[in-house]
């Protein structure tokens, strides 16, 4: 019995076909979908019944992006297959997207909320697309972010919608955009309020049933004869027109090979982009940096959100601000782009503020900024925890607990989320992990990276796989390295002979740890 996708069929002969994965608070691409996948588009091609599609999600959210496990079962292949193996296994979403578009029976995709990833990109597959008007739906492809690229078919179709010169942005940043950019581009046909998005879209599928599939009519840039062919300083030039730098293109092979892709595919039918876009993807899978981004900053990073959150019955119902040094007035920015209720009172000890949860608790937090010359907390008689506030990077920031009762480390943590993504990230000991990672990394990626083992070592870390996400959210550690301790264990045969008396005893017992979170 499928309960991936539930099906009604109508009078009219639309199939309104609901994606619900059940135990899942979003929608994601995983085995068992696929297989979902695929029994419905055999139900449309041979019931004679079903004249058109309507696909939605049953959740708030349409679909985002993979599922994790299936994500770390590809990173995990690309160590003992070939390529032809990994394009037979990571090539099927993509080869899905193919066949959908094609049908006979028209699609259409009514997003409800967010779609990012594989679920844009089943969207765009789609023969035409309807979105809500809510203006917080986020709506992207963010692969760059990790490493990697979209493979199924968004470095092909997203061009085709939007343009080369307005796809390849997109592409390059993994900015989302929201359902009114999305329309003004041409991903979608238009925003439809919430509660009118499946009426207009079934009188969308009622109005394409028995047309066949025409790209010339579904892409408003299918002509991409004006794309420039791909040589090597046609790449490089592309990255630099689009805020690549040198440094972040030679470090980080996903932009030059999603412009390939872009390049590479222009002028060919769907099908055949599509294949060359997975033998790219597969350039990157076997990437250690594609596996190192992936596996820290989304793998470890989404299960680390996830752990270190806040109850979820807990938010904080406003803060009061102390007076605040120059130094810290990072944390006066931030909290003002929080939308919390925000007080000042020069009554209250320079350098502190006063966090008062959901329950009525008032915590006294002394405030602290990190960087390579951290502000330190200052000394507050009676505080519940110090917070050290990184800056802001590619990979969010991240909200350091120190010195915390649990009360307080609880409400620190519901601060967290409302400071731009920010990872709360609580110390083992009384002082800042992070502030010594990043004196540490002022010297060298060696030198932190060892400094990262003697956190570990000392158990002021407590978990090496949390403190790589930790560490490349800060902006101490680059993205490419998956963080120092991932690096550490990457390099180190060339780093082992380098460790001080302490770390060369304490190793037989850090090596099966480091391993476990890091090979």
């Amino acid at each position: 019995m499928n309960t991936q996708i539930h099906c009604s069929l109508e009078a009219d002969g639309v199939l309104l076909a609901t994606i619900d994965m059940p135990g899942r608070s979003m929608n994601v691409f995983s085995v068992e979908l696929m297989d979902a996948l695929d029994a419905l588009m055999e139900r449309v091609e041979s019931d004679p019944a079903v004249q058109s599609v309507v696909l939605t999600s049953g959740k708030s959210t349409f679909l985002a992006g993979a599922d994790l496990v299936m994500v770390r079962g590809y990173t995990d292949s690309a160590r003992s297959l070939n390529a032809d193996q990994m394009f037979e296994l990571c090539g099927r979403l993509g080869r899905q997207f193919v066949r959908l578009e094609a049908s006979a029976k028209p699609w259409v995709a009514a997003v409800n909320g967010i779609a990012l990833g594989g679920g844009l990109e089943l969207a765009m597959a789609c023969r035409a697309r309807l979105v809500t008007d809510n203006r917080h739906t986020l709506l992207g492809l963010p692969e760059a972010r990790w490493g990697l690229l979209p493979g199924a078919g968004g470095t092909q179709r997203l061009p085709r919608l939007v343009g080369f010169e307005v796809g390849l942005e997109l592409l390059l940043s993994a900015r989302s955009m929201n359902p009114t950019e999305a329309v003004e581009r041409g991903v979608f046909a238009r925003a439809v309020p919430a509660d009118q998005l499946l009426d207009a879209a079934r009188a969308m599928a009622r109005s394409l049933k028995g047309q066949p599939f025409n790209p010339e009519k579904k892409f408003a840039h299918l002509d991409q004869t004006k794309v420039p062919n791909r040589s090597v300083d046609t790449v490089q030039a592309l990255a630099r027109q689009f805020g690549v730098s040198d440094a972040d293109f030679r470090d980080y092979p996903a932009f030059e090979t999603i412009i390939d892709c872009v390049l590479l595919g222009a002028r060919l039918p769907l099908a055949e982009a599509s294949a060359i876009e997975m033998r790219q993807f597969l350039r990157l899978m076997f990437n250690p940096v594609a596996g190192n981004m992936v596996r820290t900053l989304f793998l470890n990073r989404q299960r680390a959100d996830r752990e270190l959150a806040a109850p979820t019955d807990l938010s904080i119902s406003h803060v009061t601000l102390g007076p605040l040094s120059k130094e810290q007035l990072p944390w006066e920015q931030v909290l003002a782009k929080s939308r919390l209720a925000l007080h000042n009172d020069v009554s209250l000890p320079p350098g502190s503020m006063l966090l008062t949860d959901s329950r009525g608790v008032s915590h006294s937090i002394g405030l602290a900024v990190l960087g390579e010359s951290g502000i330190e907390p200052p000394k507050i008689s009676g505080a519940s925890a110090s917070a050290w506030l990184s800056p802001a990077s590619a990979n969010g920031r991240v909200l350091e607990i120190v010195s915390a009762n649990a009360p307080a480390a609880q409400a620190i943590a519901a601060l967290a989320p409302r400071l731009g993504a920010a990872l709360p990230y609580r110390s083992g000991d009384g002082s800042s992990v992070l502030q010594r990672l990043a004196t540490a990394g002022s010297e060298s990626l060696d030198a932190l990276s060892l400094e990262a083992l003697r956190l570990l070592a000392s158990g002021a870390a407590p978990q090496a796989d949390v403190l790589d996400v930790a560490a490349c959210a800060a902006g101490l550690s680059p993205a490419w390295s998956g963080g120092p301790l991932t690096y550490l264990w990457a390099n180190r045969e060339r780093l082992v002979p380098q460790f001080d008396d302490g770390l060369r005893a304490a190793w037989p017992a850090l090596e099966p740890l480091v391993r476990t979170a890091c090979a």
